[in-house]
């Protein structure tokens, strides 16, 4: 009876012991390979919406960089417009003057204002901007279409002085350019607003600045457009001032963040809205002003001189995703039910496919993911084959999508990044154009200044030297009187007679007068060459003599001219016309002949330092004449190396130069090109003979056309 109560546990405990295995292998080879693949998916689903929202935010945010460039390039150009328009410009003029010599409550003024307010306030609803104010250049409000009581304010004084629309009308008026301020608060507007300035011109001189003040729809309505930015997202515009970026729009959840709300940066340069401002671009994951966990993209705004960021909180980005999880969670419960429930039925019903099941499983398992389920049956062991088949479709049409958006964005990359160089390159060649302008125009002033200076001195030195020669002249006469009636002096004054050779001081000490005298007059010429070239008061057109420019420089460059131990002096033949007045800008004008005659002196020196065929004469040719069709050409020619024919077409390029690396900056004749071609209307041509000789012939009208 033991015995067989024995044997029937012992079955008991065996079939209790083959459900639990085949139990917990059933589970281990179904949920193990389900849940690795439940979470590949989860993490390739959380990586494809954080790349499908960057690239969305990445679109965005290039998108509004665009837009708003754009939209203040737009601006820019309709500044620029207004500016020109003559009614613009009479009403610059007869406002000054009006306001200057009677007042803004004056019967004069209120007949200049009715006379042009309505067309100003036309032009106001034309172009689209808040108001239209006219600015004298030193600062005085002359109109203002709906601010009147600005009307006598100066920008340079009181409340004003340090605000952007007295920076940005000092900058306009000082580079003579259309400008446009940091948005900022102005006056009474319950919102920051930027201004557009742009100087206005008659005759060539500037009379005074237009500022436009913007209509902030256009901005606000880009900025704060939430379209595919869900319930969260919003963009920031900040601009870097000092250690902290400042908000300059409000946000979707701070209305009030304009000019109240900032980062400060410190040292922490990896800052999002430090690097948009700093001209570098990115996205991902970051922490935003709230503290929050925000997926963002951050660009520059050049135009503004600005960053930008478009972002939307992570929790709404990946809602999705926690629902996701949510139901995996759900979905792997009733499946471990499932699977207990099964593997019990199993292990008591049928084994075999039981086993066969978990060998296809095992070898899954293994890492032969090419191995597809063989679906025996509509059950749930069957429908999850048939899922996950699907699953492992779905996975590779993902991996290639992925594939072709990153390689898309590689090209966008690349173009982006070949238009960004295109546009360095142009701004380098137009800064060094402007450094080089000014520099010649800080020389000219320099050298004006110390002629200036100079002159007064050696004035006073030569209209003394006349009288002083007199008085020395009756103190030897003196001298004599006193030798002749007195021949027999003291000893002592016989001794210090001596001592000082009487008789050559009174022979040497004329001479010297003399020479000091002949010293006087050729500083004098000097100074006069200087001043005579500097000319920097006469800016505008006016009628001169051409030869006495010419001369002027030979003077300054006289020392160059003169023999060295390498080379022999220069000789300089004239042959000049008997030119009349000639139209021109003087100080421009000068600065072509000493560029060219510089070149000219380099190509001499050049050709005696390499003893081209046994050259001992370095001679320079100047001369000109007067065509019957009224144009004054000027030939400078010299014997030095001449250009070869290949570079010959290269000379008036910016930045070309023959000449050694730190000896020349490629600018000279490309800025004498301009002088001749733009501002005289005339011709600039180069005839080379290489290894002879190089002649540059300068054609302008004898009179320029009046504009």
């Amino acid at each position: 009876m033991n015995l067989l109560i024995l044997k029937i546990r012992g079955k008991k405990l065996k079939n209790k012991k083959i459900v639990n295995k085949l139990l917990s292998w059933f589970l281990l080879i179904a949920l193990v390979p389900l849940s690795i693949c439940t979470l590949v998916q989860y993490y390739i689903a959380r990586s494809s919406i954080i790349k499908e929202v960057n690239n969305n935010l990445t679109y965005i945010a290039d998108s509004k960089a665009k837009f708003l460039d754009a939209y203040i390039n737009n601006r820019q150009k309709s500044a620029a417009t207004i500016a020109q328009i003559p009614y613009i410009i009479d009403a610059s003029a007869e406002y000054q003057t009006t306001l200057k010599r009677y007042g803004r409550n004056s019967q004069e003024y209120q007949q200049i204002d009715q006379k042009y307010r309505e067309f100003l306030t036309n032009y106001l609803e034309i172009f689209g901007y808040s108001d239209i104010l006219l600015v004298s250049p030193s600062g005085t409000t002359l109109f203002s279409v709906n601010n009147r009581d600005k009307i006598g304010t100066n920008y340079n004084e009181g409340n004003y002085k340090n605000s952007e629309i007295a920076k940005v009308f000092d900058r306009s008026k000082t580079l003579m350019q259309v400008d446009i301020s940091n948005f900022n608060y102005y006056g009474d507007t319950s919102e920051p607003t930027a201004f557009i300035a742009a100087p206005v011109f008659k005759n060539n001189q500037i009379i005074g600045v237009v500022i436009l003040q913007m209509n902030n729809h256009e901005f606000n309505q880009v900025v704060n457009d939430y379209t595919g930015l869900g319930k969260t997202g919003e963009t920031i515009v900040a601009s870097l001032v000092g250690d902290r970026v400042i908000f300059t729009a409000r946000t979707r959840h701070d209305p009030k963040a304009a000019f109240k709300r900032y980062i400060r940066v410190d040292n922490n340069e990896l800052h999002h809205l430090y690097q948009a401002n700093q001209g570098i671009k990115g996205n991902g994951i970051i922490s935003d002003y709230r503290g929050k966990k925000t997926i963002a993209a951050w660009r520059y705004l050049p135009s503004l001189n600005a960053g930008m960021v478009v972002k939307m909180d992570a929790s709404e980005v990946f809602a999705p995703l926690t629902a996701l999880k949510n139901i995996i969670i759900i979905l792997a419960i009733i499946t471990l039910l499932f699977v207990i429930i099964a593997a019990i039925i199993v292990a008591k019903s049928i084994s075999q496919p039981l086993i066969e099941l978990t060998h296809v499983v095992q070898e899954f398992a293994q890492g032969n993911l090419k191995k597809q389920a063989s679906v025996l049956s509509n059950d749930e062991i069957g429908q999850l084959e048939t899922s996950f088949n699907r699953m492992a479709s779905q996975l590779e049409t993902s991996f290639e999508t992925i594939q072709q958006r990153e390689k898309e964005l590689t090209i966008a990359k690349d173009q982006l990044e070949k238009l960004l160089a295109e546009m360095q390159a142009e701004a380098k060649q137009l800064a060094s154009q402007l450094i080089q302008s000014e520099k010649m125009s800080s020389l000219g002033q320099l050298v004006a200044g110390v002629a200036h200076e100079i002159n007064n001195p050696i004035n006073f030195i030569s209209g003394n030297i006349k009288p002083a020669n007199q008085y020395i002249q009756d103190l030897l006469q003196l001298i004599q009187l006193y030798q002749n009636h007195y021949p027999q002096p003291i000893v002592e004054i016989q001794d210090y007679l001596e001592e000082i050779d009487i008789e050559f001081l009174m022979m040497d000490l004329p001479k010297i007068l003399n020479s000091m005298e002949i010293g006087t007059k050729r500083i004098t010429e000097i100074v006069r060459s200087l001043r005579n070239f500097s000319r920097l008061d006469e800016s505008e057109m006016k009628a001169v003599n051409i030869h006495e420019g010419i001369d002027s420089t030979l003077m300054i460059l006289e020392n160059r001219l003169k023999a060295t131990p390498e080379r022999p002096a220069i000789e300089v033949i004239r042959k000049y016309a008997d030119l009349p007045m000639v139209e021109c800008y003087v100080g421009q004008l000068n600065q072509v002949f000493m560029n060219i005659l510089a070149n000219a002196i380099d190509a001499l020196e050049e050709r005696k330092i390499h003893n081209f065929m046994g050259l001992n004469q370095l001679k320079i040719y100047i001369s000109t004449e007067l065509t019957s069709d009224q144009q004054v050409v000027i030939h400078i020619l010299d014997n030095g190396v001449g250009v070869p024919e290949k570079l010959k077409k290269l000379l008036f390029d910016p930045f070309f130069t023959t000449k050694p690396i730190g000896k020349g900056t490629g600018l000279g004749l490309s800025i004498s090109y301009k002088i001749i071609t733009q501002q005289h209307h005339g011709k600039l041509d180069c005839i080379s003979i290489p290894g002879e000789s190089t002649e540059f012939i300068i054609t302008i009208p004898l009179y320029q056309k009046k504009t």
